[in-house]
């Protein structure tokens, strides 16, 4: 059975947790929204799965009962949870380290099956010498920790990152083995050629973050220019069994709206 989910940071601005301001173990996405109200939507539209940052995610460490009666509520299922770390500071690193560790436990009592990482900070002084090899050995440290919860990890290419064009997600990938959860729109605003993308890692792709792109936002699928439905077949005629998330963070409409267009693109194609 098709695994399709829908991430949830449509619903509401971006910020970061407070905490993460002075703590670097505290810091993670957040999205500003009634989880209630955004499950609801989600799972009225179809969609029978879900991801979510991690700082939503650990928003209900000390209440754990009422995250899963929320799901039970809406007959949904967390799919996936998007962590961020920056992944390059060694003296940082066993603190984001903790961070995974804390939102892997608490992912995989709410059911999760995937962490999906993403970072490689840019210094303000540049890309340096030896970052690529940092990042990877980030990378690789926190897919064992996911791993040791017994979740999938893998990582997200995206603008603003040390992978952000194809020439930078090749150098990444050839210093570390982890999973890729390619963001169809994210890799085509970097300069990427998704398909081929696609067609270089397909035995790596356990997970992949369907978005269109129109060449200024991210759009509801079917509403841009990325070849979404050959992407799609493409997988399909290779016998994939990984998951399916769509994700259309950053439009400028209705995220309702958005959420109903993507899920109606693709019946017939993949539900």
């Amino acid at each position: 059975m098709v695994k399709l989910g829908y991430m949830t940071n449509a619903f509401g601005p971006l910020v970061g947790t407070g905490g993460g301001v002075t703590c670097m173990k505290e810091v993670g996405y957040v999205t500003m929204c009634d989880d209630d109200v955004q499950l609801q939507k989600v799972a009225e539209k179809g969609y029978k799965y879900f991801e979510m940052f991690e700082g939503n995610i650990c928003s209900y460490e000390g209440n754990p009962e009422a995250f899963e009666a929320l799901m039970a509520k809406h007959g949904i299922a967390l799919l996936g949870v998007y962590v961020g770390c920056h992944f390059i500071y060694p003296d940082a690193l066993p603190d984001e380290l903790a961070k995974v560790a804390r939102v892997a436990k608490l992912a995989k009592r709410f059911g999760a099956k995937h962490i999906v990482l993403g970072g490689g900070s840019i210094r303000a002084a540049g890309i340096q010498e030896g970052d690529y090899k940092l990042l990877a050995d980030g990378i690789d440290q926190a897919a064992a920790v996911i791993k040791s919860h017994g979740l999938t990890p893998t990582y997200h290419p995206h603008l603003g990152s040390l992978a952000e064009t194809p020439e930078q997600i090749h150098k990444l990938f050839a210093l570390t083995d982890i999973g890729f959860c390619p963001d169809v729109a994210h890799l085509i605003a970097g300069g990427s050629d998704a398909l081929e993308l696609l067609k270089q890692y397909y035995d790596r792709i356990p997970y992949i973050h369907l978005k269109d792109f129109d060449g200024t936002n991210f759009v509801p699928l079917g509403k841009g220019t990325a070849p979404i439905a050959e992407m799609v077949q493409f997988l399909l005629d290779k016998g994939y069994k990984g998951d399916w998330l769509v994700e259309i963070d950053g439009y400028p409409g209705d995220p309702s709206e958005a959420c109903e267009t993507s899920y109606n693109f693709l019946k017939g194609k993949l539900i």
